[in-house]
């Protein structure tokens, strides 16, 4: 029993320094780390905020409301016709910026590229994979209301 401890002992090692750094990761993109603990899971957020989450949600026991896909695309229709020469994609990479740009610039994240002679450049790119739908769906909202009383 005792071999086998410490020829595995770099495994918990690992573990905890893979932690650290998820930590470090939210901290620096804003965002929030979900681990299980002796009480359940929870979500810790950037700044260091710990939330309980509900463990029925994570077995998919409450799901989200499926209305709210028809609300989110109605938005996104109604704005996507005020300008429809732009491209949809293009649609959504400029509201994804708007969102960002007007929320402490939400899901940048920073990257370094390489360019054909070998040189580094910084670069950035949007990341808005753990934007929650109750979120988006106020910002589009918000969008369309402004827009609403500017015609």
């Amino acid at each position: 029993m005792t071999e086998n401890k410490r020829k595995f002992e770099w495994v918990d090692k690992w573990a905890k320094m893979t932690g650290e750094r998820a930590r470090i990761d939210a901290k620096v993109h804003k965002t929030a780390i979900v681990y299980n603990t002796e009480a359940g899971w929870v979500k810790e957020h950037y700044d260091g905020t710990i939330e309980i989450i509900n463990t029925k949600e994570n077995r998919g026991e409450n799901m989200r409301e499926k209305e709210r896909i028809n609300r989110i695309m109605s938005l996104l229709q109604r704005i996507w016709e005020q300008q429809p020469d732009v491209r949809f994609n293009q649609l959504i990479s400029n509201l994804q910026h708007m969102y960002s740009s007007q929320n402490e610039g939400y899901g940048q994240r920073m990257m370094k590229e390489k360019g054909s002679l070998g040189d580094e450049a910084e670069s950035s790119y949007l990341d808005l994979f753990y934007l929650e739908d109750d979120k988006w769906e106020e910002f589009l909202q918000k969008l369309v209301d402004n827009r609403a009383t500017d015609d």
